[in-house]
């Protein structure tokens, strides 16, 4: 999770109790995937971000490229 404030359009929401899961919205903020996470290490966790196709900036501060400023975002098969 700490990695989380690189990726561009994503939060991070704690709920106590809760197992960690990655909910994707679409654009009018509706559900249309929900991943759990508790299995993966943060590694993986990352891997998973980019596969789904997020960017991830190398600091907080890097500009996004304009295909990934707004969704809906591509899922991606290789890396």
């Amino acid at each position: 999770m700490e990695d989380m404030p690189l990726f561009h359009n994503a939060e991070v929401k704690f709920i106590g109790g809760a197992p960690p899961e990655l909910v994707l919205l679409n654009a009018s903020n509706e559900e249309v995937e929900r991943l759990p996470l508790s299995e993966l290490n943060r590694e993986e966790c990352n891997m998973l971000m980019l596969k789904k196709g997020f960017y991830k900036k190398t600091k907080k501060d890097e500009e996004v490229p304009d295909q990934y400023r707004e969704g809906p975002y591509k899922e991606r098969v290789e890396l």
